[in-house]
């Protein structure tokens, strides 16, 4: 591998890391300054969120934190790791010869299906709301479809809020789930 390029990948992936330190972290604890949120809570609902993901609304409701701020925090952390996760997917198609190709080859054959490639991110809205898929799949689904990150970014962090939403409200009793 060259040496410039290599340089390059190890300069990306720690833009990654700033990305998702700073959307994911930073910005949620100065909110949680700012509002007068006790820091060790907003540290328990990032780390919840990052290993639970939706389900971490949950965990935020038992720490009393007020639904309005676990869903902003949520949302920051999501963005944060979405982010960061296509710049790390970028580092290894720029890195990786054999990525490379096989996301050649993917749009290859999404241009089989313009509607799929023009609309397809759309789908991106009930990835992160499905239990075995989630929110960072959902990502590499649409980093390897070759989607709009744009309107990627935008379909994954809307089905996030659906999903995180809904999910306080069940937390807050205005939705009975009955299993």
């Amino acid at each position: 591998m060259d040496r410039s390029k290599a340089i390059d990948g190890i300069r990306k992936g720690f833009r990654a890391i700033a990305i998702a330190f700073v959307v994911a972290t930073l910005i949620p604890v100065l909110l949680g300054l700012l509002l007068s949120v006790p820091t060790p809570r907003v540290f328990s609902l990032i780390v919840s969120t990052l290993l639970l993901q939706a389900n971490a609304a949950f965990v935020g409701m038992g720490l009393g934190l007020h639904p309005a701020f676990i869903l902003a925090v949520m949302t920051f952390v999501e963005l944060g790791i979405v982010l960061a996760l296509y710049e790390i997917l970028d580092v290894f198609a720029e890195q990786s010869e054999r990525v490379r190709r096989f996301t050649k080859s993917t749009e290859a054959k999404m241009e089989r299906y313009p509607i799929l490639q023009r609309y397809g991110a759309v789908t991106l809205i009930i990835l992160p709301m499905l239990p075995v898929i989630g929110l960072y799949s959902s990502v590499v689904i649409g980093w390897l479809l070759r989607w709009n990150k744009l309107q990627s970014v935008f379909f994954v962090t809307l089905g996030w809020i659906l999903v995180t939403g809904f999910l306080l409200l069940v937390a807050l009793g205005f939705v009975r789930v009955v299993f």
